[in-house]
């Protein structure tokens, strides 16, 4: 079958402006007909990601940070280095922290002859904060413009065990491949991609309905037919669950978890485990003083920023550490069993976390 050319974005300085607005006109509606399958175990998580992999016929395309997956990177290497060989196309976007943490790997990729993006941040004082505080970017992968992978974006890569990871199936991939290519073509890099079918006409897979919340121009979160996630606590009517461990939460994040639990929906939020540091702990008092549960976690099972509203909507940041919970880029699912499989990870997230009842409490 002919695949239809794509056109490579254009400078990005010219275009910044135009992409941020499509990125807002993409994230105003949820999608039907898609499927989410969550995986938190390492060994499932390292079967259906290899699989995944394994099955690609045309392209790949790979953000470096998915190589940090604890236990998981030297299988990742190993299989993009083999589908390589045999003729799969795969394009990796490579961060400073990338390049400095998988120098070996990536040059086993480039080996096998993978296409690497080397996006080094302009200013210097970005790249020392990324050293300085591990930061992460997307955890994603979309093999052949069907299947999108997202991992859990986690800060600290030298953490023995890691959050939920998710594979989609639908038209909500088409989403994910064009924040893969936004992001490409917004480096530094001179490199451009070859023409490829990256958008197939994508048949509906399941029955979730699902999309993106992503940041406007304004740096907050532009609604996404009301349902982004600030929005949603809102509208709760019996429970909201957030985790917030990797990041702090948003201003409006706060105000919507204060007024939803004052009017009687339970709310419980895990927090970071540095919770007791004075920006924290003011949250942690406003939060306690309106009657909401409080778990600070720790270092023994870090999990990602997620949320369950009510048992049906549900969203996974998938930026890592780069924004507040709330203004990031969160993928907005609303499916119960999906909801359901992620209200089992954050009870594991508050099984290894103290419960916090009063915001001065010692570790």
């Amino acid at each position: 079958m002919e695949q239809p050319a794509f056109t490579p974005f254009g400078p990005p300085t010219a275009t910044v402006a135009a992409d941020a607005q499509a990125q807002e006109a993409a994230g105003e509606r949820l999608l039907k007909g898609n499927q989410a399958d969550l995986f938190d175990r390492t060994e499932d998580v390292r079967a259906a990601l290899i699989g995944t992999l394994e099955r690609a016929t045309d392209h790949i395309n790979l953000d470096a940070a998915l190589l940090h997956t604890p236990g998981l990177g030297a299988d990742i290497i190993d299989c993009l280095g083999q589908r390589c060989r045999q003729g799969v196309r795969v394009q990796v976007i490579a961060h400073t922290l990338d390049m400095a943490r998988a120098t070996d790997g990536l040059a086993r990729l480039c080996e096998a002859g993978i296409t690497l993006n080397e996006d080094h941040p302009r200013r210097a004082w970005r790249a020392w904060l990324e050293r300085r505080q591990r930061i992460t970017h997307r955890q994603l992968a979309v093999v052949d413009g069907e299947v999108a992978w997202c991992g859990p974006g986690i800060r600290s890569p030298d953490l023995c065990s890691f959050g939920p990871h998710a594979r989609m199936r639908g038209p909500v991939v088409e989403r994910l491949q064009r924040l893969f290519l936004e992001a490409w073509h917004a480096t530094s890099s001179p490199t451009t991609l070859p023409q490829a079918d990256y958008f197939p006409s994508l048949k509906p897979a399941g029955h979730a309905r699902m999309g993106l919340a992503l940041p406007s121009l304004s740096g907050g979160a532009p609604l996404q037919e009301g349902q982004t996630l600030v929005d949603q606590v809102q509208r709760a009517r019996t429970q909201v669950m957030v985790s917030m461990v990797e990041r702090a939460p948003s201003r409006h994040l706060m105000k919507a978890l204060m007024a939803t639990s004052a009017s009687g929906v339970r709310v419980t939020v895990v927090v970071h485990r540095q919770a007791l540091g004075w920006r924290w702990r003011e949250r942690c008092a406003d939060l306690l003083s309106v009657g909401a549960k409080v778990y600070r976690a720790d270092d023994s099972c870090p999990f990602p920023c997620h949320a369950v509203v009510d048992g049906h909507w549900s969203s996974l940041a998938i930026d890592g550490a780069t924004a507040k919970v709330g203004e990031g880029t969160e993928l907005v699912v609303m499916d119960a069993a999906f909801a359901e499989t992620l209200e089992a990870v954050f009870h594991q997230a508050t099984a290894h976390a103290k419960r916090l009842r009063e915001a001065t409490e010692p570790a």
